[in-house]
């Protein structure tokens, strides 16, 4: 495996929000498979698989992330910024059954919430503030 493959996962995984453990979670691996995949000792056996698994994760956070800055420039200006995200898989999945059936961690919902934030601030000068939602 070339070190630009082990360094992709890496950056993949990170832009997710994601720790060794869910990344290894969602391709199917042991934590420890996944910690050798990043340090250039082994690659996945199918790649390509793996790539995909990791750009629909990328899809669905980027769906969360349109919602999110949709609602924020929806809001009236009097209106406070706020979006809520969550600090546990399981409140995630309470509010997001289909997450919670595929597993998918409530990571993937917490970086979208502070990419809409600095998009928002950055864009278009609107703070927005990031809330425990349950």
């Amino acid at each position: 495996m070339t070190q630009d493959t082990a360094l992709a996962l890496r950056a993949y995984r990170e832009a997710l929000g994601l720790n060794q453990p869910e990344a290894a979670r969602m391709v199917g691996v042991q934590q420890s498979g996944w910690s050798k995949w990043e340090n250039g000792l082994r690659e996945p056996r199918d790649m390509l698989s793996t790539m995909m698994i990791l750009h629909t994760l990328m899809d669905y956070r980027d769906e969360l992330f349109d919602d999110m800055c949709d609602y924020i420039e929806s809001l009236e200006p009097e209106e406070e910024a706020v979006l809520r995200t969550y600090a546990t898989d399981e409140a995630f999945w309470a509010d997001y059954p289909n997450a919670g059936v595929q597993q998918l961690p409530a990571a993937l919902h917490r970086t979208a919430a502070a990419l809409c934030a600095f998009v928002m601030l950055d864009e278009h000068g609107i703070v927005v503030s990031i809330e425990n939602a349950g």
